[in-house]
């Protein structure tokens, strides 16, 4: 046997080992999700159908973003609450810039202003170290404020202005087959998933979520990095709230009520752990595809949306009970 062949065996087996650990790791969600898809095709023989599956990919598009950056928030063992809050700033600021500023200028100052929210938050709970549940509930409550007032609670239309061409083509256009929002949450997992697992920034994280005083005590500024999740956030908060203004034709300071929950709910149904430091994007995309299906069903039996927050709220407390279960075994 050849020393090539010797030293070949070891890495087979770890990467056999590394997929073997992922499976076992996504198991439940996995299994979860085609439970869920078998379902769903019982109950309602609409389901399966491409008009279905097509407006399925694009509800879950919101989600989706959003949640990318409740998992890093998640993953560092920080929370934010003020995802859906600022998806409305997000909306509102962007329908209103576009009455009297090119639709690039629009979105880029947009997602420059609600970053600029996310690394307030950061800052907040890095220098401060005030509990970044009470941080994020209370921009929660400010940033709502300042949609309504904004808009003095009178939905913006974009409809009128000369980006609307570009909104109606982001919002409804396809690229071929594809529509066009899905190609950008599609961008935004791999953003995601290439930031957290082949950078410095992704191993930095980590390392907070699973032991912030060992980070500290190798010399890295753990206040710095704390900032990045919540500014990360709220950059996948503008993107989802520029989206969504895109998709319904105004910019509305009520949207995005709920979504903390769904995005949270998402990303610990993906296995994520809720003290920090383990889960991976695959995980968060199936939370979300566990979730819009759930919703999707709902909605094709006419279930009223009152029933539907139970369950997501029941949904969120077994999947933190379970995530809590599964840290202790570790």
């Amino acid at each position: 046997m050849s020393e090539k062949t010797v030293q070949a065996a070891p890495k087979k087996n770890t990467a056999f080992q590394g997929v073997k650990r992922y499976f076992k790791e996504q198991a439940i969600p996995l299994v979860v999700l085609l439970l869920m898809i078998v379902i769903a095709s019982c109950i309602s023989p609409v389901f399966l159908s491409k008009p279905n599956a097509s407006n399925l990919v694009v509800q879950v598009a919101l989600n989706m973003v959003v949640a990318m950056g409740m998992f890093v928030v998640i993953l560092t063992g920080g929370i934010d609450l003020g995802v859906g809050s600022v998806v409305a700033v997000s909306g509102v600021l962007v329908a209103g810039f576009m009455q009297n500023l090119p639709v690039g200028i629009a979105i880029l100052a947009t997602m420059l202003i609600c970053t600029l929210i996310g690394c307030f938050n950061g800052l907040i709970v890095a220098r401060l170290r005030i509990a970044p549940f009470i941080v994020t509930l209370g921009m929660m409550s400010f940033a709502r404020g300042v949609a309504y007032w904004y808009t003095q609670a009178v939905p913006i239309s974009w409809k009128a202005t000369l980006g609307a061409d570009f909104m109606f083509w982001l919002g409804s256009g396809t690229l071929g087959p594809v529509p066009v929002i899905c190609l950008v949450w599609l961008l935004m997992i791999a953003v995601t998933f290439l930031l957290m697992r082949f950078t410095v920034v992704g191993r930095i994280l980590y390392s907070l979520g699973g032991n912030e005083e060992a980070v500290k005590l190798s010399g890295i500024n753990v206040a710095k990095w704390k900032v990045f999740p919540y500014a990360f956030s709220a950059f996948c908060c503008a993107l989802g709230g520029i989206l969504l203004t895109a998709r319904l034709g105004v910019g509305a300071p009520n949207s995005g009520e709920g979504l903390d929950m769904d995005a949270i709910a998402s990303v610990v149904i993906g296995g994520v752990s809720f003290s920090g430091g383990s889960g991976n994007v695959s995980g968060v995309v199936i939370g979300v595809f566990i979730l819009g299906i759930i919703n999707n069903i709902l909605d094709l039996m006419n279930v009223p949306n009152y029933p539907q927050l139970m369950l997501k709220g029941a949904i969120i407390v077994v999947a933190v009970i379970l995530s809590t279960i599964r840290d202790q075994k570790r």
